[in-house]
């Protein structure tokens, strides 16, 4: 990994505090990231296309092989990273809350694959039924939120999550979710690998990256705050009432609660290890 600190700047004005930031919360994840032998990488990318138009690349972006789920690795997209100094208005606490979730949720997204791809290996009767791991990956993706949809109660919560994710206030059912994912991810489903990640960081009593962003959001102004008053403040509420579906999710969904449980077991394993 090269040391971000010697990488040129993105931007002129950027403050040297938030590469310092950076650099020791990636050395502070890099113990974890071997044990689940993840790889790490930097991107330069500047922008990407989603949906035919232009988007900033992410904080960070799980990679792994199209079919055999193998030689999982971390990204780093170093310009909007550092450049998101700004956008955290400079302030050191937030910054490194944000940069700390973002690390989190992609190792969270890592072990999700990493498990999907131990499971399928280990079991001649998937192999049998699926002919890839990441086919297996999907069908199990899929599945999840069939088993949510079939209660009021589920759809919302699942809704919320993709409000969340997506930034897009508009997600109010689960057929508009399977459009949204068909249309940027080219498959229905791909939300559930958010919402698992969602649901591991509520459950271990973290931030989710989404609130972690703060006053972050309210540059953007994404949705309409009506009483709330600021944005902050929305997606606050919005994720306390993902933190209290958790039970019933858990509870319409055995196989979201079977992958609930392999990923918490393998967090915990390691990080047993390392302590």
């Amino acid at each position: 990994m090269a040391d971000l600190l010697e990488l040129p700047q993105p931007i002129a004005t950027t403050d040297f505090a938030a590469k310092r930031i950076l650099l020791s919360e990636i050395r502070r994840a890099k113990p974890s990231l071997r044990a689940f032998h993840i790889g790490f990488s930097v991107s330069h990318a500047k922008r990407k296309n989603r949906a035919g138009k232009p988007k900033k690349p992410p904080y960070f972006a799980c990679c792994y092989n199209a079919g055999d789920l193998g030689d999982v690795n971390i990204v780093a997209f170093y310009y909007p990273l550092v450049a998101d100094w700004d956008l955290m208005e400079k302030d050191a606490d937030a910054y490194r809350a944000r940069v700390r979730s973002a690390i989190r949720e992609e190792m969270i997204h890592s072990i999700q694959v990493i498990t999907v791809k131990e499971r399928y290996d280990r079991s001649t009767d998937l192999r049998c039924r699926f002919k890839t791991a990441e086919s297996y990956y999907e069908n199990l993706l899929g599945r999840i939120i069939d088993e949510l949809a079939t209660t009021a109660d589920g759809q919302e919560a699942v809704c919320t999550a993709a409000q969340l994710y997506y930034e897009d206030c508009s997600i109010t059912s689960i057929q508009k979710l399977r459009e949204i994912d068909k249309k940027l991810h080219g498959r229905d489903g791909y939300l559930v690998s958010e919402l698992i990640r969602q649901l591991v960081q509520i459950r271990f009593g973290e931030l989710t990256s989404e609130e972690a962003k703060g006053k972050a959001w309210d540059r953007k102004r994404l949705f309409n705050t009506a009483e709330f008053g600021t944005t902050e403040n929305l997606l606050r509420s919005m994720a306390g009432t993902l933190r209290q579906a958790v039970p019933k999710l858990i509870g319409l969904s055995p196989t979201l609660a079977e992958a609930l449980a392999e990923i918490e077991q393998t967090i915990q394993k390691i990080e047993k290890i390392r302590t």
